[in-house]
């Protein structure tokens, strides 16, 4: 009886080692993969389920299950483990930071600012959330306001190209064309690209200024024009019609005919108002309003040509 005792001890020892390396192994796994978010799910969702987890731990899986479910589009489960994380560690900035760019990316930038505020109250020198909130408050026109924290997260972060293009397009969008021409060349400068090349051009010719279509046609060469946007650089530069960039746009792949029709319609929408034509153009921006997907630069800027156009009328 007592050798069966001490086995039964020793096998119930040797189990409990087992379980806690695969509590760990699970843990360490939810942490570092990134690239396979279905293992990624599976893994923290082991660690979580195992209830062997301290509560710190418990928090940090919950959050990096939530990073793992925004990167498949399932905001809403995101939220749900940021959620979870939060109301272990009210005081986990990183899912204030996380759950703000899930209601983002659901369309909610009140619900998004508010998050972000958080995150910066524990972390005020977080310039991602800086950055983030200002996108946010440029979704809602409250333009004064963006560009204070754009130059607050490039106080922090100076050589942060994306935070400096974003920051671009709301000069660009509060009408401030000859700061948003200077700023859109640093950018396209700095890390050129036929998008920051697209925004120069439309800064340049809004603003009125010579030379937007030489400029564009330098500023693309290189890129070959290759595959899309090049239709749209092509039509700006008076060299195809709308019909080619519409079927250029379309794609066998729903999700990329998505996202290029969307940039189609907002592009074009410029096209058309280059050419007086505010009806046409107000037509296609109602489209990228409805179809866009929210975290689409495209988006915001549609936004804000609609809120222009309306001022107008």
């Amino acid at each position: 009886m007592k050798l069966s005792s001490v086995w039964f001890g020793l096998l119930a020892s040797m189990l409990a080692g087992v379980v806690h390396a695969q509590v760990n192994t699970d843990l360490e796994q939810c942490r570092t993969i990134s690239n396979n978010p279905d293992l990624a799910i599976k893994h923290c969702t082991a660690a979580i389920d195992s209830g062997k987890l301290s509560l710190q731990d418990r928090a940090q899986a919950h959050l990096n299950r939530g990073v793992e479910w925004f990167n498949k589009n399932d905001y809403d489960r995101a939220i749900a483990d940021y959620d979870a994380a939060l109301r272990i560690d009210p005081k986990l900035a990183d899912a204030y930071h996380n759950r703000g760019g899930a209601w983002a990316h659901k369309g909610d930038p009140d619900r998004a600012i508010s998050d972000f505020d958080a995150a910066l109250r524990l972390n005020p020198k977080d310039a991602g959330a800086l950055h983030s909130r200002a996108v946010e408050l440029t979704v809602k026109g409250d333009y004064a306001r963006a560009l204070a924290d754009y130059d607050a997260a490039l106080r922090l972060d100076p050589k942060a190209d994306d935070i400096a293009f974003s920051r671009a397009r709301t000069f660009f969008y509060s009408e401030n064309y000859p700061r948003a021409v200077e700023e859109f060349e640093k950018a396209h400068k700095a890390s050129p690209t036929d998008y920051s090349a697209m925004w120069l051009y439309l800064a340049r010719k809004r603003g009125g200024m010579a030379g937007a279509e030489d400029m564009l046609d330098e500023a693309t060469r290189s890129s070959q024009r290759l595959g899309w946007p090049s239709a749209v650089i092509a039509l700006y530069l008076g060299r195809t019609d709308l019909q080619s960039v519409m079927n250029a746009a379309t794609d066998a792949n729903p999700g990329r005919q998505r996202d290029q029709r969307c940039e189609a319609n907002f592009y074009t929408a410029h096209w058309h108002l280059f050419q007086n034509a505010p009806e046409r153009a107000l037509a296609l921006l109602q489209e990228a309003e409805r179809s866009c997907p929210k975290q689409f630069l495209e988006y915001e800027g549609t936004l804000a040509e609609l809120r222009r156009l309306k001022k107008r009328q």
